[in-house]
């Protein structure tokens, strides 16, 4: 399917949105919460600390990203769903994730509240009226959808857990 037909968002987040195999946001959280819950923590607490080459994230930052990240695209989906349809700023990531402080937690706790944070955005996109769904807001000068910052965070997701597999899995090896 191709969803970018379905969202109003830039077109940058077509590579997001193309990474989702499933047509509804609902079902694709719910998909995405059953595999963050079959990761395999032992493998990767072998990985804490190590990140794939110099100057890059370690997977403690990398699922500090991702915590933080779906916490502000769901702020701004809740934002725009209450109608305060403001422009909202965008984030620098990196400055982000050097006062995050991942490195001084284990990857099982970084785990545990990713499914947290990801189960807490279930509830909150299951919550919507249809009506809403299609909202669109301006984030740092670009047009997003409701709906299309759901399917962002998924694809978000899958995004850097193929990076996991790619490039931090083999370092154990």
């Amino acid at each position: 399917m191709k969803h970018s037909d379905l969202f109003i968002a830039p077109s940058y987040a077509n590579s997001y949105f193309d990474r989702v195999q499933e047509d509804n946001l609902i079902e694709a959280i719910q998909n995405s919460i059953k595999r963050l819950q079959e990761i395999d923590i032992l493998q990767w607490e072998k990985l804490d600390q190590k990140s794939y080459f110099p100057g890059k994230w370690t997977l403690n930052e990398l699922l500090q990203h991702l915590i933080d990240t779906e916490r502000i695209i769901t702020y701004r989906a809740t934002t725009f769903a209450r109608q305060d349809l403001i422009e909202l700023p965008g984030f620098d990531e990196d400055y982000y994730v050097a006062h995050s402080y991942a490195n001084d937690r284990t990857i099982e706790e970084l785990l545990q509240e990713l499914i947290a944070v990801r189960i807490s955005t279930f509830y909150f996109f299951k919550s919507l009226n249809p009506r809403v769904i299609h909202t669109v807001g301006k984030i740092n000068g670009n047009d997003f959808s409701i709906n299309s910052l759901g399917f962002f965070i998924i694809g978000h997701a899958i995004h850097h857990f193929n990076v996991i597999t790619s490039r931090y899995l083999p370092l154990l090896f």
